[in-house]
């Protein structure tokens, strides 16, 4: 009978910690499943604050080969970056390089400036900056100074070449912009 006395107690005591851990669970999963509909709501309902590009003290754009989402399969081509600096009121510096994976037949940047245009809505092109081409190597770089509106917008775009063995491969990175104030 004492036997069956402490096997009850334990199935009670068992049953007793089994259920109070699941009330905790349960307990856990209402409180994170409330945070989550706090969020949610606040996300949905709440506006989000407009910014201004004028809030923005941006004085260098960057842009890359590597921020296209495209996959592309290249032998040769390993990036091409470009940048802008706003270098006072009127000036800005452009750069860009263009990298291979190893010592090729030639490797090429070409430069263009490009000022956005409000009224029409579009980024136009506003002047080449020229091109640079290295033979026998694996990378090539360019900068140029260029004088520039006051109180506009500024990014510029570079095309990268690399060619090898007949091979030609292609890319193009854009800078963010840069505000010439």
């Amino acid at each position: 009978m004492e036997n069956n006395i402490l096997k009850s107690k334990y199935k009670l005591n068992t049953y007793t910690i089994f259920e109070k851990g699941a009330e905790n669970t349960m307990k856990s999963l209402k409180r994170l499943g409330l945070l989550l509909a706090a969020v949610m709501f606040f996300t949905l309902i709440m506006p989000a604050e407009e910014s201004s590009a004028d809030e923005i003290p941006m004085s260098v754009g960057t842009g890359s080969t590597k921020d296209h989402n495209a996959i592309q399969a290249s032998k040769y081509f390993m990036s091409g970056n470009t940048y802008i600096q706003k270098i006072s009121s009127t000036q800005v510096r452009v750069t860009g390089d263009t990298k291979a994976y190893r010592p090729v037949d030639n490797i090429k940047i070409d430069l263009t400036l490009q000022r956005w245009d409000s009224s029409s809505g579009h980024w136009v092109d506003v002047l080449s900056l020229g091109n640079a081409t290295n033979y026998s190597s694996s990378i090539v770089s360019l900068s140029k100074e260029a004088k520039v509106l006051k109180g506009s917008y500024y990014r510029v775009w570079g095309i990268h070449r690399v060619m090898h063995g007949g091979v030609v491969e292609q890319n193009v990175s854009i800078s963010t912009y840069v505000i010439v104030e």
